[in-house]
């Protein structure tokens, strides 16, 4: 299942039209979906439906959902006309015109002048929301604001067509108002304007109805998006991890070397290395500070602590390196020299390494370092610390983070995820320069909490020990981790209270 942008659907759409599928055999497919989920919902034909559509295909899909539902024996049906007629789109007509043959007694109230008000005043088990698709790129007028704002006052069960009127497709930006719907049926394939920004919010519970687009239309769609939730793990986990092996011992499951530097958050390298045993590797070294050995012989028993000073920083680090198959290096790491040095040499081993938190904030003041570096890696940035790498700022960030983690990844060759309530994740092959997109709609609100990251990053490097591949281990790291939240979260009230502890505690 892939999330799409608004060009990028549009493109699938001509693609399937112009291979010989009719326009209109789209609209009674896709219009089909939206009728069969509301009698799903809503078997009583006595349901009181009020259906507001738009003049352009939107409203088409809704006035063709309406011939639809009064097929299956649905009267009670009123509808509200909220366009204009001199800029209906031809579909739209159409539609308007099979419903008037097929059902003489319908009206549609607006459609022959000013709409009458009472009708939305009346109350109504469901409002199907047909105003505006995916094409909406300006904000709704003072009116069609105080009408969207009033049909989300009313208790009725909101049905959004495609998409909440007023919710950009692409960026999930609200448009001046937006419809809160319980429940979207979009066709074909997610938008990503309902993953990102208020989407989610507004979006309610989403079904995708497959209305016959030609799937080979998306090879040609470079910014699309693999969704993946909870079926996709399941369905692909086993084939894409490497199997655990009941004969191995430690050194078959892989060691993690996590870097720590001096007056660092100890925490965050606790929560990492925890997470890293609990994910599954064999070994977890800690390089650290010598006056901090005594705290991570506590805190993490199971950990090997290999020490070091501040004059023999290098000699120590060559040490360190040897029969490490990955390092970690970020959380808890402080932006001074000596975080910078250790970074450093991180970056010039040929070991492969997780970048993550603190080795974020000191590449951003050079790249041009990052740009140089042998090793293999990925790195684990947030909104804020992808607005840093790319010298913008955070908003600029999120109203385009398809692009900016696109073309990053691109530029510097890397694989990587930009965490956020979905994060998002680019996976780059450097031979081939190939390039995936993916979301991760797995976890919940409860990942909102300190060290939730470090833990993220301790299960990645975890994973690349144990053999997976970088891109692997990055990709599945993250849905195993948004996974662990959700085992977690019963209710609202755990997601409340979730620690990163709790995170660590029920991965797998």
């Amino acid at each position: 299942m892939y999330a799409l942008t608004a060009r990028g659907m549009q493109y699938i759409d001509e693609y399937t039209i112009s291979a010989g599928i009719p326009s209109p055999v789209l609209m009674e497919n896709a219009s089909r979906g939206v009728a069969d989920a509301i009698v799903k919902r809503f078997p009583d034909k006595d349901t009181r439906i009020l259906v507001v559509a738009g003049s352009g295909n939107n409203g088409g899909d809704a006035i063709c959902a309406t011939r639809w539902l009064m097929h299956l024996g649905y009267k009670n049906i009123k509808i509200f006309f909220t366009g204009t007629v001199s800029s209906a789109s031809p579909e739209f007509s159409r539609q308007v015109s099979i419903l008037a043959k097929a059902f003489e007694n319908i009206s549609i109230t607006g459609l022959h002048g000013s709409g009458d008000l009472s009708v939305l005043r009346n109350e109504y088990d469901v409002i199907i929301d047909g105003m505006f698709g995916i094409g909406l790129n300006r904000s709704l007028d003072e009116s069609l604001s105080k009408i969207t704002e009033y049909l989300n006052c009313k208790k009725a069960y909101r049905v959004a067509v495609d998409i909440p009127s007023g919710l950009n497709a692409t960026t999930g930006q609200v448009m001046g108002a937006a419809i809160n719907a319980d429940l979207t049926v979009t066709f074909g394939s997610y938008k990503t304007g309902m993953l990102f920004g208020e989407g989610r919010s507004h979006c309610g519970k989403v079904e995708v109805v497959d209305i016959g687009l030609i799937d080979s239309a998306y090879d040609n769609v470079t910014d699309k998006l693999v969704v993946c939730d909870n079926a996709f793990f399941e369905a692909t986990a086993t084939e894409a991890l490497i199997a655990r092996n009941e004969a191995g011992h430690k050194g078959t499951f892989g060691t993690v070397g996590i870097v720590v530097s001096s007056n660092g958050m100890l925490g965050a390298s606790m929560l990492a290395s925890k997470a890293a045993y609990r994910a599954g590797c064999g070994l977890v070294k800690i390089f650290c500070p010598l006056k901090y050995i005594g705290y991570f012989n506590v805190a993490i028993p199971e950990a090997v602590v290999v020490p070091y000073k501040p004059d023999d920083i290098e000699k120590a680090f060559e040490e360190f390196a040897k029969k490490t198959d990955v390092f970690l290096i970020g959380p808890g790491l402080r932006e001074d020299d000596m975080g910078k040095s250790l970074l450093k040499a991180v970056l010039q081993s040929e070991t492969p390494a997780v970048l993550d938190a603190g080795a974020l904030n000191i590449l951003s003041d050079n790249l041009k370092m990052f740009r140089k570096r042998q090793c293999q890696c990925v790195i684990t940035p947030h909104l804020g610390e992808m607005a840093k790498l790319t010298g913008t700022d955070i908003q600029t960030v999120a109203k385009n983070r398809i692009g900016y983690t696109k073309s990053f990844s691109e530029k510097y060759k890397v694989s990587m995820v930009v965490k956020s309530d979905v994060s998002l994740v680019s996976t780059y092959n450097s031979k081939l320069g190939l390039q995936d997109l993916y979301v991760n709609v797995t976890g919940n609100s409860g990942l909102a909490t300190a060290g939730s990251g470090d833990v993220l990053a301790g299960v990645i490097a975890s994973l690349i020990a144990q053999g997976n591949t970088l891109d692997t281990s990055l990709l599945y790291g993250v849905m195993i981790h948004g996974r662990a939240g959700d085992k977690f979260a019963t209710d609202q009230d755990s997601k409340r209270r979730m620690m990163a502890g709790d995170i660590i505690d029920n991965l797998f």
